[in-house]
């Protein structure tokens, strides 16, 4: 199991859930319990909640488990594909700035209709974004029309200075369900600080404001986020972002944490401050989900971005028979000791149901002095915005089809 492990005491047993650090000594029926319930099967009736609480944060949360573990031994959630890895800004926060040495290209959208046709039948909504400029693929409308006639919506994470209006167009009539866009600063020398010499504050203005006009102009179901990493740079810019945000008319602005990844403690040093944990418990994604790249490659989460472990490539098998292979439970037995694992600062987020933990509500939205969120929401969002759900620790928004 990869939340919990038990030890036998007389006739009883002791669990211990390692996503919550508690340990409660039980009857040894309860084993089997939980073990139905994880294998997909429905919880006896004996069950107390306190009892699933050693896997759950809520005792009715079962049935939503028990359909997510019953998908996810078939074919796993495809949290993001990867259009392209080409990227023409520098950001010093980025491992792919520092770190990337993997072949850049894009994807073949022939191998991602095959994607699709495979995954649209266990979920219904999908990434297109990994360690790239997406806006780059000008198979990108495609791509998304693509998963929207399969039932599989999608959304990205971008830089506005690359979402040329034309290509905005594209991507609301295509049906795009979510744009996150990364905005450091409002200031201009500061913004191309930190991302580099293509990040013009000038041209991401206009192209954030012509996106919206368009967006509401023509009754779009688009969600659009707006996003700044904290660092030393911008860290007394916060409100003045906020501000910014609810001028233009985004459906919501956040503040996040600066991510350690590969970083050198006096490079982290430099740029900021990172507060985030390091690896606290087991995470659930080997048993869930997995990224792919461009090439076609399969890598286990979203934070692989070179390539580090390749579980199996598209371009050979399909994703359940390499979801079935023993690569795959190789990676998840050797979950605690992984290379990619130990050195993720995102591993304690990863929970099953509720990802509240580390100072974080919901996705990794910073919290302050008193417990105060960085954040602002546009109370004028249409009512099907109000309806969100958790991807890839940003806001998804699930609108009923256009």
């Amino acid at each position: 199991m990869p939340f919990w492990s038990w030890r036998p005491v007389g006739d009883e047993i002791v669990l211990h859930n390692y996503l919550e650090g508690a340990s409660e000594r039980v009857p040894r029926a309860v084993l089997d319990e939980l073990e139905a319930a994880y294998r997909g099967g429905p919880a006896p009736e004996s069950t107390a909640p306190g009892r699933l609480g050693l896997l759950l944060d809520r005792a009715d949360e079962l049935p939503e488990l028990v359909s997510g573990l019953a998908r996810s031994r078939e074919v796993p959630l495809v949290d993001q594909v990867e259009l392209t890895n080409r990227c023409p800004y520098t950001c010093e926060m980025c491992p792919r700035t520092h770190f990337m040495t993997r072949q850049t290209g894009d994807l073949d959208l022939a191998l991602f209709r095959r994607l699709i046709d495979e995954v649209a039948p266990h979920q219904s909504y999908l990434g297109l974004h990994h360690f790239g400029e997406s806006l780059l693929h000008r198979g990108l409308p495609e791509a998304v029309r693509i998963g929207r006639e399969a039932g599989v919506r999608a959304g990205i994470s971008c830089n506005p200075p690359s979402l040329r209006p034309a290509l905005a167009q594209e991507l609301l009539d295509a049906g795009l369900a979510n744009m996150v866009l990364s905005l450091d600063s409002t200031d201009p020398d500061t913004y191309r600080s930190i991302r580099g010499r293509a990040a013009r504050f000038d041209v991401a203005d206009r192209n954030l404001r012509e996106l919206i006009r368009r967006r509401d102009a023509g009754g779009y179901e688009l969600a659009v986020t707006a996003q700044m990493i904290r660092m030393d740079a911008n860290d007394s810019e916060a409100e003045r972002f906020l501000a910014y945000c609810k001028e233009i008319g985004v459906d919501r602005a956040i503040v996040v944490r600066l991510g350690r990844w590969d970083f050198e403690p006096d490079y982290i040093d430099r740029i900021g401050t990172v507060d985030a944990p390091g690896y606290t418990a087991p995470c659930s994604l080997p048993w869930s989900s997995v990224a792919v790249l461009w090439d076609g490659r399969v890598v286990p989460c979203a934070h692989d971005y070179d390539g580090l472990v390749v579980l199996g490539d598209l371009r050979e098998r399909t994703l359940a028979e390499i979801w079935r292979d023993a690569a795959v439970a190789g990676f998840r037995a050797g979950n605690r000791t992984s290379e990619l694992c130990t050195r993720c600062s995102f591993s304690a987020w990863y929970r099953e149901a509720q990802r509240e933990r580390e100072g974080f509500v919901e996705f990794h939205r910073e919290r302050r002095a008193q417990e105060v969120t960085v954040e602002w929401i546009n109370p004028e969002s249409a009512g099907w915005r109000d309806g969100r759900q958790l991807f890839d620790r940003f806001d998804v928004v699930t609108g009923p089809a256009r």
